[in-house]
């Protein structure tokens, strides 16, 4: 394993106002070391996710991991913009390079638009659940009683990469739900997405992981790309989206090219050090 390696904290999905968006760890290593010692330093870190790089064959080509303080995910959207942030920043990749990721999700992919980065990655739409679904039981206790208009789940072999989405009438109830995170544990998923329409055109959203160690995640990439297939037949291919965590954040969601979403924000870093 590493002796010493240097890390970064990066703000992604940010808002005009500093220490907004998702905090997400970002080590950059020669090669991978054993899943114990980055499960540790994701751990350490106490981050909703830290994204392990290592350098692949092309000078902007990287295997990419990622750890929750508790296990590692499938995919993750706002680390990969954190890590697409680190390493043109750190001058790791030249400045306006486009940069390819490896993942366990298929090939991901970053590109710089002015202060944005925008990431290519896969669209994950949630099929609907039939009213009969053992799930909705726990689902209403697991949102403290609101009935959602719409229920879906994603799909993956492995119950907790999927997500439920729950769809809520008004976005007052998406910003004021207090859930039952014993609840979202029962459910046959790893995670809740809450989400409804917004009165200027836009959707909101808030998603809750506990099972991962992720009681609520400010902002969620991976998310939008359950939430941007579902609202494109109301609302469009682009969509403008808050998540409505305390710490809040905000992205474009764009699903015009089929199979695919991309997602655009900011980010900003808050925090480097050295991992001893």
């Amino acid at each position: 394993m590493p002796v010493e390696t240097t890390f970064a904290i990066v703000d992604a999905f940010t808002t005009e106002h500093p220490f907004s968006g998702n905090p997400a760890g970002v080590v950059v290593l020669d090669a991978y070391p054993d899943d114990v010692w980055m499960q540790g330093v994701a751990n350490e870190l106490h981050q909703a996710e830290t994204a392990f790089l290592v350098p692949a064959q092309d000078p902007a080509s990287f295997r990419l991991r990622w750890f929750t303080p508790v296990a590692e995910v499938a995919l993750c959207g706002h680390a990969t913009l954190a890590s697409a942030h680190w390493l043109w920043e750190s001058g790791t990749v030249p400045d306006g390079s486009t940069i390819t990721f490896t993942t366990a999700s298929g090939p991901l992919s970053a590109v710089r638009d002015g202060d944005q980065v925008v990431l290519d990655f896969p669209s994950v739409p949630a099929e609907p659940v039939p009213p009969s679904a053992d799930l909705h039981a726990d689902l209403r206790t697991a949102l403290d009683g609101a009935v959602p208009v719409w229920t879906g789940i994603t799909s993956n072999d492995d119950p907790g990469e999927r997500n439920v989405l729950a769809v809520l009438e008004t976005e007052a109830a998406v910003r004021g739900l207090a859930p039952d995170l014993q609840a979202v544990t029962r459910l046959p998923a790893g995670g809740l997405i809450v989400t409804a329409k917004t009165r200027t055109g836009g959707v909101v959203s808030r998603y809750f992981a506990p099972a991962y160690g992720i009681p609520e995640d400010p902002v969620t990439g991976s998310a939008h790309c359950t939430i941007g297939p579902y609202w494109q037949d109301q609302l469009g291919t682009t969509l403008l989206a808050e998540q409505a965590s305390p710490r809040g954040g905000a992205l474009r969601v764009d699903t015009g090219t089929a199979g695919r979403v991309h997602l655009s924000g900011t980010a900003r870093t808050a925090v480097t050090g050295l991992i001893h």
